[in-house]
């Protein structure tokens, strides 16, 4: 068994571009880099084969890349880590309207068991309370979780 969770948002009251509002996740103690200082994010023209693309790549480069990716109305994509953590977050955007956040990188639980439930209040506090307190034009957030059944054959 495995779990799934998704976080659905829509912060089209701030500002319509992806960019910024990665610039505010950022500001919030999110980072595009891992410990090695690689991003891992979408190409232009990856036209939703979510091809993810992994290196070094400076800060203007990269929102240059989800910029021209916004103006093709493709799906911004991009890997975050919680400021000093190994937990991480993949942003799905191709405007502020509709935001899909998955908690899939060592994933924080209730019980510290990758099985267990999500522990939304650890995501609440490092990304939504705070983004209101930003003034992000949040109007809408939806958590979603499922567990899939995983069959050996």
């Amino acid at each position: 068994m495995g779990r799934e969770a998704g976080f659905e948002l829509n912060c089209s009251g701030f500002s319509g571009s992806v960019t910024d509002f990665i610039k505010l996740l950022n500001s919030l103690g999110w980072s595009y880099y891992d410990e090695e200082d690689r991003a891992e994010y979408l190409p232009v023209g990856d036209t939703d084969s979510f091809d993810w693309q992994m290196g070094e790549i400076t800060e203007s480069a990269l929102y240059a890349i989800f910029d021209r990716k916004q103006q093709r109305g493709e799906t911004v994509g991009l890997v975050l880590y919680y400021r000093d953590t190994e937990n991480g977050i993949t942003l799905l955007a191709e405007d502020t309207s509709e935001i899909i956040i998955i908690p899939n990188i060592c994933r924080k639980t209730l019980d510290d068991d990758e099985d267990s439930l999500t522990d939304v209040n650890w995501y609440s506090e490092r990304i939504f309370q705070k983004l209101l307190w930003y003034d992000c034009g949040m109007v809408n957030l939806k958590f979603e979780e499922s567990m899939e059944n995983k069959t050996n054959d």
